[in-house]
């Protein structure tokens, strides 16, 4: 089965399966937000979702002796049909958009806590995976014009407990609910930000400063973000994987994979 089939089988663009990832249609939906508050404490931002429900037709037939009679009735649930909502976590005020929320969020209630968005991640199954390199080459190819692998948003790192023809493994960013990088920036949402669309935890390189505080604070043994620190610090800039988010078929490392071995995991049911 296609990779497009399995993750799209309504022929959404890759971008629209980012953007929609966290939601589930139908009934009540779950945003793919959550509320951090200064206390450290989260929770889930929700949205309920009203549809109508169409007609149900029953039958029943019942014979006494020597005669039959059938019995049709039609029953209807009516429901009305609203917008989705956004809940203000705190003083239960209803936002049409998450952007919306936020904004709100921010001039009615600052220094309450944030309101980040989650996102989709890349997940890797080693089971399928042939250490070909073709993820790590597409991606910088399409980020930086070049194959180079230390250009690249997919890491390489070697895989002691496996001595096979090839003992390395990639790595991806996680687009973490509670990102490290983004909350260290010093340049928060202006340098380090998070996509309104996708959740994707992305660094505007055109505002990036190079300081690699971002790298620093990555929780992970190899860090997902990196800084060329031999560069000249003019140059030095900050890059990680973006999930492609303006790319029309989403990220590239899952198109050019012919093993079926990276998929993209929704934000839905993420901690």
């Amino acid at each position: 089965m296609s990779e497009e089939k399995k993750l799209n089988p309504k022929r959404l663009s890759r971008r629209e399966f980012l953007r929609d990832a966290g939601i589930v249609v139908g009934g009540t939906a779950i945003s793919s937000a959550f509320f951090l508050s200064a206390c450290g404490e989260e929770k889930e931002i929700t949205k309920t979702v009203t549809t109508t429900a169409p007609g149900t037709t029953s039958t029943t037939t019942t014979t006494a002796p020597g005669t039959t009679s059938t019995l049709t009735q039609t029953q209807t649930q009516t429901q009305t049909a609203v917008s989705a909502k956004y809940v203000c976590p705190i003083c239960t005020g209803e936002f049409e958009t998450i952007a919306l929320l936020k904004s709100h969020f921010e001039e009615v209630h600052p220094g309450a806590g944030q309101i980040l968005i989650k996102s989709a991640y890349i997940s890797w199954n080693p089971d399928e995976c042939a250490a070909c390199s073709r993820c790590v080459m597409a991606c910088a190819a399409v980020h930086s014009g070049s194959v180079a692998l230390q250009l690249s948003g997919v890491k390489w790192v070697d895989k002691q407990e496996f001595y096979g023809f090839d003992p390395r493994m990639p790595v991806f960013c996680q687009q973490c609910t509670q990102p490290e990088c983004y909350f260290a920036c010093p340049l928060k949402d202006i340098a380090m930000c998070i996509d309104e669309e996708t959740g994707a935890r992305y660094v505007n390189q055109e505002k990036c400063n190079g300081c690699g505080i971002c790298m620093q604070a990555c929780p992970f043994e190899v860090p997902r973000v990196t800084v060329d620190m031999s560069a000249p610090i003019a140059q030095r800039k900050a890059f990680k994987c973006d999930l492609c988010k303006d790319r029309e078929n989403g990220p590239v490392c899952i198109e050019v994979c012919n093993r079926d071995a990276l998929t993209l995991a929704p934000a839905e049911g993420r901690l």
